[in-house]
């Protein structure tokens, strides 16, 4: 993810509800966490300073890590006021040279919406157990199933995926999202860009589990709502208790 202020403009909805249910779910665990954590995809560090730091002990400390750069760069700068106990780091989890200065750094870790864009997960996996002390544990969610999934296979097969597709001006906050979590969508020129993410709006807005409401407000303007399925983790690497 490269797209930080959309990321932020739009990333308080689901996640903020999934990740704040998650941390309930095991809130006892989670409270008793101490030592270094880390929060991998972290992003621009909004919910690991607002949601994931509040929650562990008072003692413990946070660095978040994330592949892109500019993300990093700012959650340095929106999270300036937290630096004695939360720091962020660049850092490839999927990575095949492993930094030896990372290797059993971490107590505990903590991972959301991230793994799910993982094209080598073993490696990714392998690389966390590294990362974890003897013991450290890790909570980790990702979206196992997304309506939004589907729209990719069918422009994959289309041919006509250069054709110009009129955007939906009441859908405009999707599909900043949309282009804001994925992170080939910035690599891609302007206008491919905007070619593919219509193309993208188009196709995910004919799933079935697209859901759709009239606003309270008088724009006429349609709420969506998408369907998710997710799958969380809670794993421990052997070895003694932290």
């Amino acid at each position: 993810m490269e797209l930080a202020n959309e990321y932020l403009k739009h990333s308080n909805g689901i996640q903020y509800q999934v990740i704040t249910s998650l941390l309930s779910e095991f809130e006892k665990d989670v409270s008793q966490m101490k030592g270094t954590m880390m929060d991998i995809g972290c992003g621009p560090g909004n919910n690991t300073k607002n949601l994931i730091l509040p929650k562990v002990s008072k003692d413990a400390v946070m660095v978040g890590l994330d592949i892109s750069e500019k993300m990093v760069k700012c959650a340095r700068t929106l999270n300036a006021d937290e630096k004695e106990r939360l720091s962020f780091e660049q850092l490839d989890i999927e990575t095949n040279d492993f930094p030896v200065e990372y290797n059993e750094r971490f107590d505990h870790g903590f991972s959301f919406f991230c793994l799910h864009w993982i094209a080598d997960l073993r490696r990714a996996f392998g690389n966390i157990y590294k990362l974890l002390k003897p013991g450290g544990t890790l909570i980790s969610q990702h979206i196992l199933l997304f309506n939004g999934y589907n729209g990719y296979l069918t422009l994959s097969e289309s041919e006509n995926i250069r054709e110009k597709i009129t955007g939906y001006k009441s859908q405009l906050d999707r599909k900043e999202l949309f282009a804001a979590v994925n992170p080939f969508v910035p690599r891609m020129p302007e206008d491919v860009k905007n070619n593919f993410m219509d193309n993208l709006m188009e196709e995910t807005l004919k799933e079935e589990t697209v859901m759709f409401r009239k606003s309270d407000d008088s724009s006429n303007e349609e709420k969506i709502f998408d369907l998710y399925k997710l799958i969380m983790l809670h794993i421990k690497k052997p070895g003694s208790e932290i």
